[in-house]
């Protein structure tokens, strides 16, 4: 399976800031003066990784995936605070994108915001699911997350891009006979 390592993330987040805009504030300068009203994945993460958040992003975007990421879009919300504004606006952002990635790091079990996006988006997704659990590990670990995080699929960026076939090891934990996974390859067949 090919999960992504920090050290990835790292790289593809440099690749990000020198090879189109040069630095963080072009980059926000350049996503706000786009106003996109869907998305393919929401990037649930903490603000304490933007660098890693960064990263994570381009290297779905390399697959082509549209990511909403809400401080890069919506760099107005005030995220300092829990409160109904922010979390009405964070609704509805959600449900313009047809996938959630939960960005595992040390800090995303810390956040305020995490937990409640993933409760929020699960809880949308109907009977067909929609929620993917994105983990970014240290070279040569395994990932090992919160309890909860076993109901969720995992997603492997090796084979991300192949998703108009099925493949046993797409995302880990379904077998290509299974109607679950048929599900899961369909949505993504379709976001692409």
């Amino acid at each position: 399976m090919g999960l992504v390592t920090i050290e990835q993330a790292l790289l593809a987040a440099k690749r990000e800031l020198t090879s189109k805009f040069g630095s963080a504030e072009r980059i926000l300068k350049e996503a706000t003066n786009t106003t996109a009203a869907s998305f393919d994945i929401f990037l649930s993460h903490s603000k304490m990784d933007d660098k890693l958040v960064l990263g994570a992003k381009r290297i779905l975007e390399e697959k082509k995936f549209s990511v909403y990421v809400d401080w890069i879009n919506d760099p107005q919300l005030d995220h300092s605070f829990v409160n109904k504004r922010t979390a009405d606006y964070l609704r509805k952002r959600m449900m313009q994108c047809r996938l959630m990635f939960y960005l595992h790091t040390k800090h995303a079990s810390l956040s305020k915001w995490c937990p409640w996006e993933l409760g929020f988006f699960d809880g949308n997704s109907q009977s067909t699911p929609r929620t993917f659990v994105f983990p970014l590990i240290s070279s040569g670990e395994d990932f090992k997350g919160q309890e909860y995080l076993e109901l969720y699929p995992i997603v492997d960026v090796d084979n991300i891009g192949q998703v108009t076939s099925l493949k046993k090891d797409l995302w880990g934990k379904f077998p290509s006979d299974d109607p679950q996974w048929r599900k899961i390859s369909s949505i993504l067949a379709e976001v692409r």
